[in-house]
């Protein structure tokens, strides 16, 4: 059989390691007629239940799990009651000796105290001279090895004479002593090695029976029995437990226990792991209440050791374990004679799909085996890539068609290159806006649609702009109306003549109908224009679903007829009206000129008594518009006010401290977890008040003074910069403003005062202040606080430290890094991120490229894959931790051994 290969790497799988057999040495309810018939209904189970490994169990022996073993290795390809594919999967079940032993003393129901010994199969060879004959049970005066002959001998010294029944009795009376097998276990590297000690913690047959262990720190007072019992406790790996008290007292998570205490007492924290104890087919894979066994590893005995470094691996309950939501599953790459410069590109015929975990993947490799590369062309495929990175490669605009993803689209991964963590540590904007998009997806958006309403309302600050300049504007005009009025109203009057006035007063009368007919015009065409514009756009829907559809079609086909009557409507009495005004008003024209000419006047005083005569209405009628318009601007300029605006962003900062207080929460919990290693973080939310070029720039433009100020620029923004923005604010008119700057003699200062002694330009600076105060996009700012101090304040490696720590903690989304530890210390990636990077990958995938072993080893990887030169190209391989074979190139890593020594020193192992 080929050797079974984990594409996944470290992944979950449902483990049943107490499982009985038929022939079982004790409590044999199995009926099952033969022991190959048993293995069909047994292996038959395992398949419907997913089971990937069986922990093959008896008393003292492992005689049936070697029986099981031939029937797989021998047995099964003869086997009719499988298919091929079923045989090929129950080959890739792996099968665990299980040897289950009692010792004293005696329970609270009177049983011995159960431990298992979880065996190594490649080990099996070696048990009978390394443990079976070594153990031995002594009655009397005489000692009795763990093995048939020793079980037949203590049977018939105890009254037996049939060998079977002697070989019973001797099973039911035969104890082992905790302090032999600890013994074995402090002698015999190799055994200790291959083995995993199990100590059963109900209440019959479990250690818990003797007392519960929550007495064990109330008492401090040790009986035999309490020294009996830590001694089991320490003397094994593991717990038979699917208890959440039990798991949460011996991984030291129970309130008012320290995991010190644990230790103490136990020896070292704990996981707990949990098997049906099958001793009958109905029981076979049926744990208590379905609570399975799940555990996130190789399904092999190195697998299983990995638990013990990391309880996290496993997982008792009915269903497996819920993976992260966003998660890129694997990456191909179809590159195949692309140049980078002259030599061939180190991934072309890179043939095998990577695939990642969905928890944490680390790639290794040495300098120039492509990491940085691989990260880039992912990063390249999500247009978070240097954009310079691939500059030398050809062609370098095909990268996007030639990296393949799945799943196909999967746009929220985030990329940080090797310089990415350093611009957050130096740049509090790129910082501010990494830990709001983070915040912001925690609120389900609510904070960037608030703050986007508070942008799309900054405009009422242009717009009260256009009003106070409009204002100006229509203030000269009417001004210019009443100079040119008066005008036409002397000429008019030095033309005194009755039957010129008569005249002049009649077409003046005429035009003022036609005015008052061509904005009648006007608005009726503006009513016209907007239904058509309805009209145009709008399509019936032609199986209406519900009652709204009905209504819109009954409203649409109403607005049509309406349309179609005005639209074929006879105008013809309105054109020819026109028509009547104009001929009208051309005949008293004339007749006013003819009386300018009898009068001996020459061509240009008789044009402008024309103008005067045609014209007095038409400036009357634009300046009654104007005085409306001043008065509405007016109306508006007085209801003007920002408290909408202001009420959001109360809001918006409450929303954000809500946010806030909950991260600054879980970072004080991390430093309180780790006091030693990394300080307070802290955040805070504050608006940037250091906003003054962009008000000079916004002024500057909206008074379009850039041309008048540019010799000397520099100097003016200098003298206006000397008054506060807040002290402006206060400033109740220009002349107050002009008072705050100081006398100088120069261009600069004229001018400055001849712009902002205009009330109305003060005003307008007033505005763009308050607008730029209140866009708390551009201006907010997250404060991030390192053992209290600003990180401004702080040297650059705590900020990387804090950029590293925000940044992994908060979101869901993939998270890519190439190599992280870049300016941290060594001592506060094994001491504190590797603890975060384990709590985060239960909530996001993780993808390190790195050199450093604490992050692989003691964060726990998931997943590595090595990259390598070979002949010039790169090369992936991919394993576990536990894959045995690869062992070699975990050490390699920079700290690999010291890694391997803590991770197994942890808890105390």
């Amino acid at each position: 059989m080929e050797k079974q290969t984990y594409p996944l790497g470290s992944e979950w799988h449902k483990w049943d390691l107490h499982v009985h057999t038929k022939d079982t040495n004790k409590n044999d309810q199995f009926r099952s007629t033969t022991f190959d018939d048993f293995c069909n209904e047994m292996f038959k189970k395992a398949l419907e239940k997913e089971i990937a490994v069986i922990g093959i169990t008896d008393y003292f022996s492992i005689d049936n799990y070697k029986k099981v073993a031939d029937f797989v290795q021998n047995g099964l390809s003869d086997s009719s009651f499988f298919n091929d594919e079923e045989k090929a999967k129950i080959e890739n079940i792996t099968l665990i000796p299980n040897v289950e032993l009692r010792m004293l003393p005696a329970t609270d129901s009177g049983r011995l105290i159960n431990i298992h010994c979880l065996f190594n199969p490649d080990y099996v060879i070696k048990l009978e001279n390394d443990f079976f004959t070594t153990i031995e049970y002594s009655s009397g005066s005489r000692k009795y090895k763990m093995n048939k002959n020793g079980f037949i001998q203590l049977g018939k010294e105890l009254g037996e004479t049939d060998d079977n029944q002697a070989y019973k009795t001797g099973i039911n009376n035969f104890v082992v002593s905790h302090s032999d097998l600890q013994k074995i276990l402090d002698e015999n590297y190799e055994f200790k090695n291959n083995t995993i000690i199990v100590v059963s913690n109900s209440n019959q047959d479990g250690a818990s029976g003797i007392q519960k262990h929550f007495d064990l720190f109330e008492n401090e007072q040790n009986s035999s029995l309490d020294a009996t019992r830590q001694a089991m406790y320490k003397l094994s790996d593991m717990i038979f437990s699917s208890n959440e008290n039990d798991k949460n007292f011996f991984l030291g998570f129970k309130d008012g226990i320290a995991k010190e205490q644990v230790i103490k007492k136990c020896g070292s924290l704990k996981p707990c792991i949990h098997g049906s104890d099958a001793h009958k087919e109905d029981k076979l894979f049926h744990p208590d209440s379905n609570r399975y066994c799940w555990i996130k590893a190789n399904p092999t005995f190195e697998g299983l050791k990995q638990v013990i470094y990391e309880p996290s691996r496993v997982f008792i309950g009915e269903h497996r374990p819920i993976e992260v939501l966003h998660k890129l599953e694997k990456v191909e790459l179809k590159f195949n004679d692309s140049k980078w410069e002259n030599d061939n590109f180190c991934f072309n015929d890179f043939n095998n799909p990577l695939r990642l975990s969905p928890y944490f993947t680390c790639i290794i490799g040495g300098r120039g085996s492509g990491k940085s590369t691989l990260l880039n062309l992912i990063a390249n495929k999500i247009d978070k890539e240097n954009q310079d990175f691939f500059k030398d490669l050809q062609p370098n605009n095909e990268i996007k068609s030639k990296v393949i993803f799945t799943p196909e689209e999967i746009g929220n991964i985030e990329f940080l290159a090797q310089n990415t963590v350093e611009e957050f540590a130096k740049d509090s904007k790129k910082f501010t806006q990494a830990i709001f998009e983070r915040i912001d997806k925690t609120s389900d958006g609510k904070l960037t649609s608030l703050e986007n309403e508070v942008t799309n309302e900054l405009d009422i600050f242009d717009k009260q702009i256009d009003l106070l300049q409009k204002q100006q504007q229509l203030q000269i005009d009417s001004n210019n109306k009443n100079k040119e009025l008066k005008k036409y109203e002397n000429i008019i009057k030095t033309l005194n003549n009755p039957q010129l006035l008569e005249n002049n007063s009649k077409l003046q009368k005429l035009q003022k109908e036609k005015i008052e007919l061509e904005n009648s015009r006007a608005k009726y065409k503006e009513l016209y224009s907007k239904i058509e514009e309805i009209q145009n756009s709008y399509l019936g829907i032609d199986k209406p679903k519900n009652n709204y559809e009905n209504y819109y079609n009954e409203l649409g086909d109403e607005l049509r007829i309406l349309f179609e009557k005005y639209k074929t409507k006879d105008y013809s009495f309105d054109i020819d009206k026109f028509k009547v005004l104009d001929q009208d008003m051309k005949k008293y024209s004339e007749a006013i000129r003819t009386f300018l000419v009898s009068q001996g006047m020459n061509e240009d005083n008789i044009k402008d008594a024309q103008l005067a005569s045609t014209n007095i209405e038409i400036i009357k009628n634009d300046r009654v518009t104007i005085i409306q318009q001043l008065l509405k601007i007016r109306q508006n300029l007085r209801l003007f006010n920002h408290e909408s605006i202001d009420e959001k962003i109360t809001q918006f900062k409450n929303d954000v401290d809500i946010q806030l207080n909950t991260i600054n929460e879980k970072f004080k919990e991390i430093s309180n977890k780790n006091p030693n290693e990394i300080k307070s973080i802290k955040v805070e939310y504050q608006l940037d008040n250091d906003i003054f070029d962009i008000v000079f720039d916004d002024i500057v433009k909206k008074l379009d003074i850039g041309s008048r100020i540019s010799s000397f620029k520099s100097t003016f923004k200098d003298y206006l910069r000397e008054v506060p923005l807040d002290d402006v604010l206060r400033l109740k008119n220009s002349l107050e403003f002009i008072a705050k700057i100081p006398f100088r003699q120069s261009q600069a200062y004229n001018t400055l005062k001849e712009i902002f002694i205009q009330n109305n330009n003060f005003k307008i600076y007033q505005l763009v202040i308050k607008k730029h105060q209140r866009d708390i996009k551009r201006n907010k700012l997250l404060i991030v606080y390192y053992d209290d101090k600003t990180l401004d304040n702080s040297s650059f490696g705590q900020r990387c430290t804090t950029a590293i720590v925000v940044l992994l903690s908060l979101g869901n989304n993939p998270i890519i890094i190439d190599e992280p530890e870049a300016h941290l210390d060594s001592s506060l990636i094994a001491n504190y991120l590797v603890e975060l990077i384990k709590e985060m990958k239960q909530h996001r995938q993780i993808i390190f490229a790195t050199h450093n072993a604490n992050f692989v080893l003691n964060g726990d990887a998931e997943m590595v894959i090595k990259l390598e030169i070979v002949n010039g190209l790169t090369k992936a391989t991919s394993f576990t931790i536990e894959d045995l074979e690869y062992r070699e190139d975990l050490l390699k890593l920079e700290g690999g051994k010291e890694a391997f020594k803590k991770r197994e020193r942890k808890y105390n192992i």
